[in-house]
């Protein structure tokens, strides 16, 4: 039985990009077959491309031109170890590559020894003090990035405590266990009772956050929502009720930021522009609001999470790029930046939104940025970051687009409107 739905007529979408599509529940057969071996190709990257450090740390790409791996990156590291627990959850029977033993210096080593040493780098190499994370360790010059290389990001912290949450879960893992609980009282303690968050607190030779140039990832913000996912796994696992009251305020206090449209308002009062929307976070938040939602009975959490992805679907153009940056009608920006269009096509999915022609337009993009280079394994397979702000390339194989763009490619194949189903649930939203 096919469910269908009207695009909302939202005031402050763009006329030209919204579609009359009726929205309808796909069938898996419709998905182009080539996909899901796709999604293969870039779960083969993940595992045996040399993203993943020696030291168990991901890389945050391979930089061709400098021929090396920027730096190792604390947040998509745990991405990863929620990536891999989906895998050994159930994933891996689509992607049975992906949970293969590796090689090398790990052969022998299955998808969660993989996440066990990212968990060990993790708990020792960036943890200054228990629960907080330093956000990036540089293996080579990272130039504008470096600013940011000892700040203690709250949204970093709360990625890694969904991440040690499933793999505790996966494996029993005592370590990752002990250090989600220092994760998450320590989070706590940047969550206030109306749920706003601090992005990081204050430390010696950091620059406070007032004092940065403001984004949306500088400023508390509707991102921040992301956290509770692994908040509610931490409440759950401890059946302690302080972490899930902190993930219901931290999306509640979204949910203070999305018009009647579906749209969040990333940018409440920071640069570039006021009252701007940036796709990356207002998917997280929609991310963030399924998952607890599903966590914690809220039917309205999902319902707001269904409202901002058919807002996505409705300003997604013909040639399959959603708003990277939306201001007004008349100041929009569509170069993809290809996580947030994995992020649209896997909210689809898991709304039941997967037949518009919206979401297939988005998954057309999602498969154009896979690098194609069998003479280089360090790319072959990965999925580029697309471009940047103003246009300018970024086709370097990126590790968390590639890990949102596997998990998006087999929830399109396959469906995923069942949190509790086989091939994902709530816990293992990358």
């Amino acid at each position: 039985m096919h469910r269908t739905h009207a695009f909302p007529a939202a005031p402050d979408a763009t006329p030209s990009a919204a579609t009359s599509d009726p929205v309808v529940t796909p069938d898996p057969v419709e998905v182009p077959a080539h996909a899901l071996a796709a999604a293969a190709r870039g779960a083969r990257w993940l595992r045996r491309s040399g993203i993943q450090s020696p030291s168990g740390g991901y890389h945050s790409w391979f930089d061709r031109e400098q021929d090396a791996y920027p730096f190792e990156y604390s947040e998509v590291t745990g991405y990863l170890v929620t990536y891999a627990a989906w895998l050994a959850a159930g994933a891996g029977d689509i992607l049975p590559d992906a949970i293969e033993d590796g090689e090398g210096p790990h052969a022998g080593a299955t998808v969660l020894d993989d996440a066990d040493r990212a968990v060990h780098w993790l708990a020792t190499a960036v943890q200054p003090e228990p629960g907080a994370f330093r956000c990036l360790e540089a293996s080579a010059a990272v130039g504008r990035f470096q600013g940011k290389a000892d700040r203690l990001y709250t949204f970093d912290a709360g990625i890694i405590l969904q991440g040690l949450v499933a793999h505790h879960v996966a494996t029993g893992s005592e370590p990752a266990r002990r250090t989600a609980v220092d994760t998450g009282e320590w989070l706590l303690r940047h969550v206030d009772a109306a749920g706003v968050v601090q992005p990081w607190p204050s430390a010696p030779g950091v620059t406070d956050w007032p004092d940065v140039p403001g984004d949306w990832s500088t400023r508390p913000g509707v991102h921040h929502a992301k956290i509770g996912i692994g908040l509610a796994a931490l409440g759950e696992l401890t059946g302690d009720g302080r972490f899930t009251a902190a993930a219901v305020a931290v999306c509640e206090d979204a949910l203070r930021h999305q018009l009647p449209s579906g749209r969040f308002v990333t940018n409440p009062a920071s640069d570039p522009v006021p009252g701007s929307t940036n796709i990356h976070p207002h998917c997280y938040a929609a991310e963030a609001l399924w998952s607890v939602g599903h966590a914690t009975g809220r039917a309205d959490l999902v319902a707001a999470s269904e409202r901002a992805t058919l807002w996505l679907l409705a300003a997604t153009d013909a040639t399959g790029h959603p708003l990277r940056r939306w201001t007004s009608e008349v100041d929009v920006v569509r170069h993809p930046r290809v996580d947030g269009v994995a992020q649209a096509l896997r909210l689809a999915a898991l709304h039941g939104l997967g037949g518009t022609a919206a979401a297939r337009r988005l998954l057309g993009t999602v498969l154009a940025h896979q690098v194609e280079d069998p003479t280089e394994v360090r790319v072959h397979g990965g999925f580029a970051f697309g471009a940047g702000t103003a246009g300018e390339p970024l086709v370097h194989a990126n590790v968390w687009v590639t890990a949102f763009a596997v998990q998006a490619l087999v929830l399109a194949v396959r469906g995923g409107a069942d949190p509790q189903g086989p091939v994902l649930d709530w816990r293992h939203l990358v």
